[in-house]
């Protein structure tokens, strides 16, 4: 991979081609690995177990803590080494029990990541324009199928999810919206009047089609911008 020549695996010797096996002890399969182990980390040091060429050796890395943005665009400081993928991609064969603990995973990571999105547009961290339409949803759509088949279906079920948990949102259109009135029901013993419903229930189509418009008007904004 690359190396920043200002950071510290560079200064703890590290070269370009070395590939990691460990850090601290915890075996590294994949590049989201040393990431996750790198951040989440409690020694101030690291102690990698690298492969150069036919040996391997061991280097002693101390994480520097930079500032730097998150996905939202939120100021955040974060520990790095100084280290950029090679770009080579590899195979992870997983068993049925751990084909289905990785698909788990992924799909709470996703929700995860989508319900803080919502939040993060509802307090204003995100800006409206950064909403996609179908527009957008396509686009993607065509860079990921570019990307190979793995990529495409990995898109589509983070689409899958998205939709999931969009559907349970308390809006009146959705069944997020019916879960709503169904809980009203149970604490209150009556059910909401067929008026206020009626009132929900345009309110939320009427939030619904403002979003799918918003999404609409910034893919187009971005096509013009392009």
């Amino acid at each position: 991979g690359e190396l920043n020549s200002t950071l510290p695996a560079y200064e703890a010797g590290l070269k370009k081609g070395d590939k990691i096996l460990e850090i601290n002890h915890q075996t590294i399969t994949t590049w989201e690995d040393i990431g996750v182990v790198v951040t989440q980390s409690s020694s101030p040091i690291l102690n990698l177990r690298v492969q150069r060429g036919n040996e391997n050796i061991s280097i002693v890395v101390t994480p520097k803590i930079i500032e730097s943005k998150n996905i939202f665009g939120e100021s955040i400081s974060k520990k790095v080494i100084g280290i950029a993928p090679k770009g080579d991609f590899v195979d992870v064969h997983y068993g049925f029990v751990g084909t289905i603990e990785y698909a788990f995973d992924e799909t709470i990571e996703a929700t995860t990541m989508i319900v803080k999105g919502i939040e993060k547009l509802i307090t204003g961290v995100v800006a409206p324009d950064q909403i996609s339409g179908v527009i957008g949803i396509v686009d993607i759509t065509s860079q990921a199928s570019s990307m190979g088949i793995v990529a495409l279906l990995f898109f589509t079920a983070l689409i899958s999810v998205n939709l999931g948990v969009a559907n349970l949102l308390p809006i009146p259109a959705l069944d997020g919206g019916h879960i709503m009135f169904n809980l009203y029901e149970m604490i209150t013993s009556k059910a909401p009047s067929e008026t206020v419903l009626y009132k929900l229930t345009v309110v939320g189509w009427a939030m619904l089609f403002g979003l799918m418009f918003l999404g609409l008007y910034n893919d187009i904004n971005r096509l013009f911008l392009k």
